[in-house]
């Protein structure tokens, strides 16, 4: 005995619909105009200029829940390399066209956390695209403090004289990236170079001297060192040890 086609047509179609039915209630696409989770975050990268003691890890908290929402214990740890340091950085996904405020923290060895002192800062998270902040550590943005940096040093024919130290404008210890002071023959045997340098800020620093040949010859005795004023202009006498 056969089953004519419409027969089995009717037979067939209420397993067909209730298969498509099931088909459409567990798919995966996302209907046109709707919103991934992942395209509801941009990525923000931290970038901050903070120098450290060994063992100290510089880490970001803020306002918002993916910055730990300013609980310590929840901040993003910042990362550097031996090319890079003092600059800190870390990247993180916030929620898209947020207004998100947050400050910079240093965590010792010993589980100590130094907070900044200035105010919050602000960031403003892009509705498209990516964003990075330009940071130093416990200095508003854009502040800085006019240095001329004085030294006596008595040089041999073609040797110059730099500066460099602990903080990005001074190389970050970098010999390549030292400050170059000039003199002239009404000047010399001082060298003189102006630098803006961040306000506030404790630095460290050198003279060294560059013969022609590129080799490098440093004053002696341990790191000059000072803290920047709060404002205005700040001159440094010295003489090469």
């Amino acid at each position: 005995m056969s089953y004519s086609s419409s027969r089995l047509h009717r037979l067939w179609r209420p397993l067909l619909l209730a298969i498509a039915l099931a088909a459409g209630l567990f798919s995966t696409s996302v209907p046109a105009g709707a919103t991934t989770q992942a395209s509801a975050f941009a990525a923000v990268t931290f970038d901050v200029d903070a120098n450290t003691a060994y063992g100290d890890t510089v880490l970001v908290s803020g306002s918002v829940a993916q910055l730990g929402s300013w609980n310590p214990a929840a901040a993003v740890p910042l990362t550097t390399a031996s090319a890079t340091y003092p600059r800190w950085t870390a990247t993180v996904q916030l929620p898209l066209g947020a207004t998100a405020q947050y400050k910079y923290l240093i965590r010792s060895a010993n589980g100590a956390v130094t907070w900044e002192s200035i105010p919050n800062r602000t960031v403003n998270v892009p509705t498209v695209g990516t964003a990075t902040t330009s940071d130093r550590w416990n200095t508003v943005n854009g502040a800085t403090v006019g240095t001329v940096f004085h030294v006596n040093a008595a040089t041999t024919y073609g040797q110059n004289v730099y500066v460099v130290g602990d903080i990005a404008e001074l190389g970050g210890w970098n010999p390549a990236k030292a400050v170059a002071l000039g003199t002239d023959t009404g000047s010399y045997p001082t060298w003189t170079g102006s630098i803006p340098l961040p306000p506030n800020t404790a630095v460290q620093y050198k003279y060294l001297k560059k013969n022609p040949d590129g080799t490098l010859v440093w004053e002696g005795g341990p790191n000059r060192g000072m803290v920047t004023p709060s404002g205005g202009l700040l001159a440094i006498n010295d003489t090469w040890k």
